[in-house]
């Protein structure tokens, strides 16, 4: 994904942004957009620069650079940055039911999509499920549940396309799959949101129904942990 127009159009999936926003937002020729997404033509920098702003994307991303897609936020240190929200698509790998709805959290990541987590919502009990992919290059990033969830304004990050899951923030829980890497066990994490805190709060005692299929994998997960530890 090198071209512009490959940006273009992979920023506007991440932003679920179509063409006929991009073009009220920008100014910017419904015919000339679409030679932009085309590859025909490249913008200029103007046009690229008000394309950059409406999608809050990096500028010199969009140019091709092997910089991170999002802004920089304000106030932070230099080279850090704030991430991007996950992105859910609908599979059915771990499809047990006709309640449960599932799908993979993909994580935009410079130019690509990483599939992070397996994810079961039950929007019945407006809750979801989730697992991490664990892959033997960075599994240990995801064997704690993710701090983010509860800090104000952060849990956005796993929250912000909670709509296109039916999921509802205010009185959604999840449960998180994880590992205690001290002992080598599974370890699940229930959380449920606060309005009052803005976030999500532990709530081991909201513990309900487990998926098994979850528990069976997280169960491997520590056996292979625990074995590389010995």
């Amino acid at each position: 994904m090198n071209t512009i127009a490959e940006r273009i159009k992979f920023a506007m999936e991440v932003r679920k942004m179509r063409q006929v926003e991009l073009v009220q937002k920008t100014g910017i020729s419904k015919g000339a957009f679409s030679s932009y997404l085309s590859g025909n033509y490249n913008p200029k920098q103007d046009k690229l620069e008000l394309i950059a702003d409406a999608l809050d994307v990096n500028i010199d991303w969009l140019l091709g650079k092997n910089v991170p897609m999002q802004i920089p936020t304000k106030g932070v240190v230099t080279g850090q940055v704030s991430p991007l929200p996950y992105i859910f698509y609908k599979e059915a790998e771990y499809l047990v039911n006709d309640v449960d709805e599932t799908y993979t959290a993909y994580m935009p990541q410079y130019s690509a999509l990483i599939p992070r987590f397996h994810v079961i919502v039950n929007t019945s009990c407006n809750e979801m499920h989730m697992l991490p992919l664990f892959y033997r290059g960075d599994s240990a990033e995801y064997y704690d549940c993710p701090a983010d969830l509860t800090m104000p304004e952060r849990h956005q990050i796993y929250t912000k396309d909670f709509d296109s899951i039916g999921m509802y923030l205010e009185t959604s829980r999840i449960i998180y799959y994880g590992i205690d890497k001290e002992n080598c066990k599974p370890e699940i994490t229930v959380l449920a949101y606060s309005p009052e805190k803005g976030c999500y709060e532990r709530r081991p005692e909201a513990l309900g129904l487990t998926r098994n299929a979850f528990q069976k994998e997280i169960e491997k997960e520590a056996l292979f942990l625990g074995k590389n530890h010995q």
